[in-house]
């Protein structure tokens, strides 16, 4: 699946830490057991994302550390929230997503006609919930009558019980009705931040889709890098694939290292994560070179 913007970013100086001089040390911080992964799996991600910037270099530039309450160490929060579902959702669903024009006209394609018969259905059951609403008003009034009364005869109390049941079975009806528009109202918005973060990732001059029925986030951000000057964290919010997760893990830390998007498409530093690369590119290098020369 393909992924998106890795995220706008807060740079500030953190004035005890040096890039390239010292290791920065970072530690597990928030980890959100939702995304099915062991802490284990995650940290050797971890080092995989490392390694990408230490191998090509020879350069210690980070150092993991057991516990994130030191002062300067680098927070790597695992967070799981609509991003995270919405791939999830897709790939439930066997829907593949690539980076390109065709993949983007095929989401339209479900998304449309999902939405239509959605809307459909959704009328259909606010209109059926209506009726249901007056049938159940007019029952219960009629129970009320008869109780005043002491009662109701015999063959109107058989007429009462009927229209319970049946209202009982009507209820159940409904209620299966709107957990099936809720799998619909699920799919359609993971289909929503699919096709949003695609046309972002390919410039499209199209319009925002919007969610159904929740409201979400206005960017889809794998991951982000923040520093407040005194504390610094990343966060990751969605991955694919391990490789993903490496490839996002890898562009937060040089972001930690205080370098910036690189214009090269098949770059870790790039803007998107669209490469399949696993290794720096020039681009990258030359950023990171940029950074050290700094000392």
């Amino acid at each position: 699946m393909i992924c998106g913007a890795i995220g706008y970013h807060l740079y500030f100086t953190l004035q005890k830490r040096i890039p390239c001089a010292e290791p920065i040390p970072y530690a597990l911080g928030a980890f959100d057991i939702k995304f099915k992964i062991s802490k284990e799996y995650f940290l050797s991600a971890l080092l995989e994302a490392e390694a990408i910037w230490e191998k090509p270099t020879g350069r210690e530039l980070f150092t993991y550390e057991q516990l994130y309450d030191k002062q300067d160490v680098l927070k790597i929060n695992l967070i799981y929230d609509y991003r995270q579902e919405a791939t999830s959702k897709l790939k439930s669903l066997g829907i593949v997503v690539e980076n390109n024009q065709a993949s983007y006209n095929n989401l339209e394609v479900k998304y449309k006609t999902l939405k239509e018969k959605y809307d459909r259905e959704q009328s259909i059951l606010n209109a059926r919930i209506i009726s249901f609403n007056q049938k159940t008003k007019d029952y219960e009034a009629l129970v009320s009558y008869w109780n005043k009364k002491g009662g109701a005869p015999q063959k109107e109390y058989a007429e009462l019980e009927a229209t319970r049941i049946s209202l009982d079975q009507e209820l159940r009806e409904i209620k299966s009705q709107q957990v099936r528009l809720q799998d619909m109202v699920d799919e359609i918005n993971a289909l929503v931040v699919a096709l949003n973060r695609l046309a972002s990732n390919l410039n499209l001059t199209v319009d925002k889709y919007n969610t159904t029925s929740v409201a979400r986030g206005e960017t889809f951000e794998e991951g982000l890098y923040v520093s407040d000057g005194r504390t610094h964290e990343i966060n990751i919010y969605e991955f694919s694939s391990r490789k993903k997760l490496v490839r996002v893990l890898a562009h937060e830390l040089g972001h930690a290292l205080g370098i910036e998007h690189v214009p090269d498409s098949a770059s870790i530093m790039y803007e998107f994560n669209k490469a399949n690369s696993m290794t720096l590119s020039k681009d990258d290098l030359e950023a990171l070179d940029a950074v050290c020369a700094e000392l």
